[in-house]
């Protein structure tokens, strides 16, 4: 019950107790937090609510985000985004304080290149600790960085795309605080990729998407958690370039090793040193590398040597990648090769997510997978098994009847068909499996047609060779009869 003094009298008009302005009371550093939350257009628009309101925003650090606007007229493009880059580079250049963060794209324009030279060398001198540009030239370079933004060593998060650094002020470059790298479509060469990562003590995201010039890379970072090295092939905006060479020296903290598809079947790739490492993909079955001394594969024919004692016990994650066009069929059936897989497989005592990106020959071998032992990780670890591109051969069939039979702990297995599955050839397989008896009493099997399978959904869909929906001709032929 309310003291009387609180209480107001039914019918009574409410007449409030409070007449200020409390948002204005606040000190002056949780109002510049409020103004950083808000769009810079929004954020300069306080300024007129009131005296206590006019210098505030000057004080906050600029976000400036220009890279998602979309153009409706582009007859008028060159004079509006023109106009934009020299207002942004006007507020930039009045504004007292910092600037935290600048996003760009659709500079392809190369009479923009003078604002943005202007742009580049005011983030600099502001301070500037995340950037992004984007000059959306689809693999056209035409930008070269200048050396103002090569010495500003206050960034902490740079995104470029569609670029070129310039060969010799790259030497000299400084970047102590950054700590996350991203370059897609941006040309280097590999002196000058070691240069720029030796200015980079404190780098923990690498991610080199498309990028052409280099030809033998060699990381040395201390700091390095997830190392990204993707590329396309051209009939899907790649450049066609692809490195020889890659060996990781050391990373110590590496945890996140991710090699496009294209890039681990055209680059030998030997990793040395990498105690930590959580998350490995894509894997070549039928590629070149090497993880230490657990992996070895020969040029001429598969060979896997693998000591009882040597292993990846940290490894959880992996994505192993059986081929990348049909008519380079991989076969779950085939006896060379499932023993490879199998020994592969037993060098991660401890893991807890399996994919498998392939495809099965039409008369393959059947039998392999029923005189396995089970894996270690089956008894404790192993929740989870995708199959991309499974077709519903027999010897994907008994494939994943093994994971049924042993994954004492296995939640969920995802097939994605190439095929629509029908109700008829699901009850088939089910029965085959036995899913009465599985291991886990808790595991649930889902088939997804790839048509309508999200993306969104697989962390490897990025690293694909091509589109998860591109057509495939010929399957006929190949797909199982009930």
């Amino acid at each position: 019950m309310l003291p009387t003094s609180c209480q107001r009298r039914v019918g009574a008009p409410f007449v409030p107790q409070l007449q200020t302005d409390l948002i204005s009371m606040l000190p002056d550093n949780i109002l510049s937090t409020i103004l950083l939350l808000l769009p810079i257009k929004e954020a300069i628009r306080t300024s007129v609510l009131s005296s206590r309101w006019h210098d505030i925003w000057k004080l906050n650090p600029l976000n400036i985000d220009d890279s998602t606007r979309k153009f409706d007229n582009q007859q008028n493009f060159h004079e509006i985004r023109l106009k934009t880059l020299q207002a942004i580079n006007r507020i930039a250049s009045v504004h007292p304080g910092s600037i935290h963060s600048f996003r760009i794209s659709q500079l392809r324009e190369p009479a923009f290149h003078c604002e943005v030279d202007n742009l580049m060398e005011t983030l600099s001198s502001k301070g500037v600790r995340e950037l992004s540009l984007s000059f959306g030239y689809q693999g056209k370079l035409r930008y070269g960085l200048p050396s103002s933004l090569l010495q500003c060593q206050t960034l902490c998060k740079v995104s470029l795309s569609d670029c070129f650094f310039p060969p010799s002020p790259v030497v000299n470059s400084s970047f102590p605080n950054l700590r996350e790298l991203t370059l897609e479509y941006v040309f280097l060469w590999d002196h000058l990729l070691n240069c720029l990562l030796e200015s980079c003590a404190q780098l923990e995201v690498l991610q080199l998407i498309d990028c052409s010039g280099l030809q033998y890379v060699r990381l040395n970072c201390a700091k390095l958690q997830k190392l990204t090295i993707h590329e396309r092939s051209p009939s899907c905006g790649g450049s066609g370039s692809h490195v020889k060479e890659m060996i990781i020296e050391s990373a110590p903290e590496l945890q996140s090793l991710r090699l496009g598809e294209r890039t681990v079947h055209h680059t030998r790739i030997l990793v040395q040193h990498v105690p930590k490492l959580e998350v490995l993909g894509f894997f070549p079955i039928n590629g070149s590398m090497q993880i230490g001394n657990t992996f070895s594969n020969s040029y001429n024919q598969h060979q896997m040597s693998v000591n009882g004692s040597i292993g990846l016990p940290t490894v959880k994650k992996v994505a192993l990648l059986a081929d990348s066009m049909l008519s380079a069929l991989f076969s779950f059936g085939n006896g060379s090769t499932c023993s490879l897989l199998s020994a592969m497989l037993r060098c991660f005592p401890c893991l807890e997510t399996l994919y498998i990106k392939g495809s099965i020959e039409p008369t393959p071998h059947i039998g392999f997978w029923e005189q396995q032992a089970p894996f270690d990780f089956f008894g404790h670890h192993l929740k989870s098994v995708t199959v991309f591109q499974f077709l519903g051969m027999d010897a994907e069939v008994e494939f994943v009847k093994f994971f049924v039979q042993h994954g004492q702990v296995l939640e969920r297995i995802s097939l994605i068909c190439l095929f629509e599955p029908t109700d008829k050839l699901v009850r088939k397989l089910r029965r085959e499996w036995c899913l009465e008896n599985r291991a886990s009493i808790h595991l649930e099997v889902e088939f997804l047609h790839m048509t309508g399978f999200d993306p969104d959904s697989c962390e490897w869909a990025p690293l694909f060779h091509r589109p998860l929906h591109e057509p495939i001709s010929d399957l006929m032929s190949l797909l199982p009869t009930v």
